[in-house]
């Protein structure tokens, strides 16, 4: 060991100094290496920084535009709603009025038979006993009061089915999409 040694140190100077460059050029590239390596890691942090907060932006302004074309449908569609109820409600009342027209009339018949017309030509009976009404229910006829009702009910009825169509053609009017 100490010939090798002894061999060594006869080695002339521009070999220690070869020897000596080389590993300072050596120690140099392994220490860039490094500074690039931490430059890039620190580099894709501060990107995935920005990206997250310009993520985040657009998230807030995608929200934000979401929540007005929700708050505008809401308001197009509770006006639609509105101006279908409100155009239901006078129709519902003139079925109501049309109705109780007719029971007060039915009622008038039968507290007076001997008006004019009431002689069993017309075409609502108008005795004012209740046999006629006796014999309607055993022919299968039903009272004036449940068919009056009815007629009502279905008149009602129609009238709803009327404005929800209504409904659903200006929904599909304010929405073509």
């Amino acid at each position: 060991m100490i010939a090798l040694l002894a061999q060594v140190q006869r080695l002339p100077r521009a070999i220690w100094a070869a020897a000596a460059l080389v590993l300072l050029v050596l120690a140099l590239a392994l220490w860039q290496r490094e500074q690039v390596r931490s430059a890039r890691l620190e580099g894709a942090r501060a990107q995935a920084g920005v990206d997250a907060a310009r993520l985040r932006s657009a998230a807030d302004r995608a929200a934000a535009d979401q929540r007005r074309i929700i708050d505008a449908s809401v308001a197009v569609q509770s006006r639609i709603s509105k101006e279908s109820d409100d155009a239901l409600a006078p129709r519902l009342a003139a079925i109501g009025r049309r109705h109780d027209d007719l029971r007060l009339r039915w009622a008038a018949a039968r507290a007076d038979p001997g008006r004019p017309g009431a002689g069993g030509t017309t075409a609502i009976p108008v005795a004012a006993t209740g046999a006629v009404d006796a014999a309607c229910a055993a022919a299968g006829w039903v009272s004036f009061d449940t068919a009056a009702a009815a007629a009502a009910a279905a008149d009602a009825a129609i009238a709803k089915d009327d404005a929800w169509r209504e409904w659903v053609m200006a929904q599909a009017a304010a929405w073509p999409q």
